[in-house]
């Protein structure tokens, strides 16, 4: 210290408790940063730790290695002491923890103290704080935050935050764990939107009191008395709840035949494996999935109403159609099942007939290259060429319709040529005759 030369410094002062003369001795040198160091320490030990329930001497503070030791006293000092979070801050900083690393390790303590007793409410604020500030040690608790029970400040797109914060800063054996998690909030993101878009939303897949949308699994009971089949088994004395359990797999099997593809092969589990082992999937495929079909259908109540977001003028990707056929498609591949022709063809249309610009064609050409059966892809390419009147639009069409038969004829033997070839092809779309 400035004053280790003088027999009557500061220092001696405060080993011998004799606090006042060791301000008095500060005070000489109001300018310098060590001795503002040393007051602060002062009032650290002196007034703001005895007001948070702990007591450390001068004498003991000296034989403590960090300033975190003290701080993890206060947490530990009262089951109540995380809520102090302004006032163990300030102590931080007096005790020498200024840098934002330090701040933030300060912060990371008190979120985990505060999940540890319970407080998950004031947890997830830090956490978000911490998130935003790329504080990577807290990957952990936001992980857990991220996939845990519902708060009342906390919605979908929070908690996605914190498991992408989670999926960038985990150790190698969670990723797939988060991966799948986020994807399952993508997916209930995707519905909320659709819900605030139509204003309806798909039976008991709400949270009581709450607008989000549940994708949990539900009970088969609570299924089969959403689908009415309950009701079917009470007005028919005949019809055991067996027999009505195998009804509805049979009903969901069709359903599910409709959007995708059955696979047995190379692990991949029939739907029959899926309905009964699988609850979220189940739940899914009764509740949410025909909910989302309806969307997609002309022939719906929904559409009949013509609402604005059905019609082929509104923005192709906020369109009703296109968020349906996305989430359905979201929903198969994150169950690795492949989608049927049908549901990628409606995806596409939605997007070509809505705008006839150069874009618009180019984006719904790439959704079309995904169709197994490419005479769909040409089926929905002629039919714009008879629906479009302007010779500029007739003309994006068929040279849209040469390069979906270019890419398709190509033999690209891995992904990666593939890219390179639509790469190519739309690079060169965009060039000017004269380039």
């Amino acid at each position: 210290l400035l004053f280790e030369s003088c027999p009557t410094s500061s220092k001696d002062y405060i080993l011998s408790l004799q606090i006042w003369k060791a301000k008095e001795c500060l005070n000489l040198f109001p300018n310098s940063k060590t001795v503002r160091a040393e007051i602060d320490l002062i009032d650290a030990l002196t007034v703001k730790l005895p007001n948070l329930g702990v007591t450390v001497l001068p004498v003991q503070y000296r034989q403590i290695r960090s300033p975190m030791e003290i701080i993890n006293m206060v947490l530990r000092s009262q089951s109540t002491a995380y809520l102090n979070v302004d006032e163990i801050l300030e102590v931080a900083k007096l005790l020498g923890l200024n840098s934002p690393d330090d701040i933030a390790t300060v912060e990371e303590s008190v979120a985990r103290e505060a999940a540890v007793t319970g407080d998950l409410e004031l947890a997830f604020d830090l956490c978000l704080v911490l998130a935003r500030k790329g504080h990577g040690s807290i990957w952990d608790l936001c992980a857990a935050i991220g996939r845990g029970p519902t708060l009342d400040k906390m919605d979908v797109s929070s908690r996605k935050e914190l498991i992408s914060f989670a999926l960038s800063h985990c150790d190698e054996e969670s990723v797939l764990e988060l991966l799948q998690a986020w994807k399952d909030l993508n997916l209930q993101s995707q519905c909320e939107n659709l819900v605030q878009q139509t204003g309806t939303r798909p039976p008991n897949a709400s949270i009581s009191g709450s607008s989000q949308v549940s994708l949990s699994s539900c009970s088969m009971q609570d299924i089969m008395d959403a689908k009415g089949y309950s009701i079917n088994m009470a007005l028919n004395s005949s019809f055991s709840e067996k027999e009505c359990l195998e009804q509805l797999h049979g009903d969901l099997k069709s359903l599910l035949s409709n959007v995708g593809k059955e696979v047995h092969e190379n692990g991949n589990a029939s739907w029959d494996y899926l309905l009964k082992e699988n609850g979220k999937f189940c739940s899914f495929a009764a509740l949410q999935l025909p909910w989302l079909l309806d969307f997609i259908s002309s022939s719906t109540t929904f559409a009949k109403k013509e609402h604005p977001l059905l019609n082929s003028s509104a923005e192709p990707y906020k369109s009703v159609t296109f968020q349906a056929a996305k989430v359905i498609i979201s929903w198969l591949v994150n169950n690795n099942i492949a989608p049927r022709d049908d549901l990628v063809a409606s995806l596409a249309k939605s997007i070509i007939k809505a705008s006839s610009d150069e874009e618009t064609d180019r984006n719904g050409c790439l959704y079309l290259l995904n169709l197994g059966d490419a005479f769909r892809g040409v089926e929905i390419i002629e039919e714009q060429m008879r629906d479009r009147k302007e010779y500029k639009e007739i003309s994006g069409i068929t040279d849209l319709g040469m390069r979906y038969g270019l890419l398709h004829n190509s033999q690209c033997r891995s992904p990666s040529e593939r890219r390179n070839l639509l790469l190519q092809t739309f690079q060169g779309a965009r060039a000017s005759p004269g380039s």
